[in-house]
């Protein structure tokens, strides 16, 4: 091959010196439609497994069959089923964290830390629906107040919560959602266990250490969701 040739070639797959600022106002100019807080809640709701949605919606089950029809156990039977409606919100809410899809969240048009919040707050808003009608339903069918039936089917659902964030922030991988299915499990026969073993600690004199667990469950969650989101936040920065 001649030099001419060879020049020629060289001019025709030169690559052109970039410029800044034309790279700077193409990329303002890049038509990037807007998009409403609303739009992007009900885009991050089609992202959601319909199987979570369902699994979640079968604990209303009872509702549906009808409160005259179910024995008064039923408040100690859904506390023991309450810590898997936790388990099914969390390991959603953080399942690119399990799987190990950072980076592919990553490269999406939002930001990961703004699609986790989104995802935590539509299965928060649906789980506290399904806990408004269930705590009626166990109160008309217990012995026990209806602060006390609430209180009894909270805390086990936020204990399962919070071991279950604690376990998404510190280990990564699928051996995460099998740590946080074994803590279900212990949690839930935990609750039933109380139950049969020690059943004094469900009467009226001791709903105010129900209360103070409640309340420091409520902020040990904040403080997991705010961590991390601080994670997730500075991942992105080492990526």
């Amino acid at each position: 091959m001649n030099r001419y040739l060879k020049q020629e070639i060289k001019k025709a797959f030169e690559v052109p010196v970039p410029n800044q600022k034309k790279k700077t106002q193409f990329l303002r100019e890049f038509p990037r439609p807007p998009i409403s807080m609303r739009q992007f809640i009900l885009i991050q709701i089609t992202y959601l497994r319909k199987g979570t949605v369902v699994l979640s919606g079968l604990f209303l089950l009872p509702v549906l069959i009808g409160a005259d029809s179910i024995n008064l156990n039923i408040l100690w039977v859904i506390s023991a089923l309450i810590p898997f409606l936790g388990l099914l919100a969390v390991t959603e809410s953080t399942r690119f964290a399990i799987y190990g899809m950072y980076e592919l969240e990553m490269s999406a048009r939002f930001s990961i830390k703004s699609v986790m919040f989104a995802r935590m707050s539509v299965l928060g808003l649906l789980d506290a629906f399904i806990l408004c009608c269930l705590i009626p339903l166990c109160y008309r069918n217990s012995s026990v107040s209806l602060l006390q039936t609430g209180v009894y089917l909270l805390v086990p659902y936020l204990l399962t919560v919070n071991i279950s964030l604690y376990l998404t922030r510190c280990f990564h991988g699928r051996e995460v959602l099998y740590s946080c299915m074994c803590a279900a499990v212990l949690i839930s026969g935990g609750s039933w266990g109380l139950h049969i073993a020690a059943d004094f600690v469900y009467q009226i004199s001791y709903i105010y250490w129900w209360i103070i667990l409640f309340l420091f469950l409520i902020g040990r969650m904040a403080q997991e969701i705010y961590r991390i989101m601080k994670q997730t936040e500075e991942l992105g920065w080492n990526l």
